[in-house]
C-alpha cells in the first residue's frame, strides 16, 4: 500500500472511530420522559453517523486501485491567513473569558465581530450593528423561545 494511501484510510478510519465515540457518548445522555421522539439525543447521533458513513467511505476509497500516472497533485493554493485565524482565535478565547463576567450578548458580539474582521470585513460599524443584533437575537431565541438559560451578566436587569 502507497504511503498516501495508506494516511487517507488511516483518515478515514480516524474519522469513524471520533463517529463511533460520539455515539457511544451520546448514548449516555440522560434523556427527560418529556421528550417524546426527538430529544437532545438525536442532532448528536446524526452527526455520528455521518462521521462513522463518510469515514469508512474515505476509508474505502483508498483501497481502490490507482494507475501509475493517477498521482493525485495538490492544488495551487494561497499563503494561508494566519493574521485571520489569530483574530478569531482571540474572539473565541475572549468569548469564553467573557461568557459568565460580561455575559452572552457581549460575549458572543465579541466573537461575531472577531469572526467578521478575520474573514476580512473592514466595515466596523456595520460589523457592529449586526453582531450586536445577532448576539441578541441569539440570546432571545434560546432564553425565552427554548427556555434555555444563558448569562446574562451586565445585562442581567436589562434583559
Amino acid at each position: 500500500m502507497q504511503r498516501a494511501a495508506l494516511a487517507e484510510m488511516l483518515l478515514g478510519l480516524g474519522v469513524a472511530a471520533l463517529g463511533a465515540f460520539i455515539a457511544i457518548e451520546t448514548s449516555m445522555i440522560g434523556v427527560s420522559p418529556a421528550y417524546a421522539k426527538v430529544g437532545p439525543q438525536a442532532i448528536p447521533y446524526l452527526v455520528a453517523a455521518g462521521l462513522i458513513l463518510f469515514g469508512l467511505l474515505f476509508a474505502g476509497m483508498s483501497l481502490r486501485p490507482r494507475a501509475a500516472g493517477d498521482a493525485v497533485e495538490a492544488p495551487k493554493t494561497e499563503p494561508a491567513d494566519w493574521r485571520g485565524l489569530a483574530v478569531i482565535s482571540a474572539g473565541l478565547i475572549a468569548q469564553m473569558l467573557l461568557l459568565v463576567p460580561a455575559g452572552f450578548v457581549i460575549a458572543s458580539a465579541i466573537l461575531f465581530f472577531c469572526v467578521a474582521f478575520g474573514f476580512g470585513s473592514r466595515r466596523y460599524v456595520r460589523d457592529a450593528v449586526v453582531a450586536i443584533l445577532l448576539a441578541f437575537i441569539v440570546y432571545i431565541g434560546f432564553t425565552r423561545g427554548l427556555d434555555l438559560q444563558l448569562p446574562a451578566g451586565v445585562l442581567a436587569g436589562v434583559l
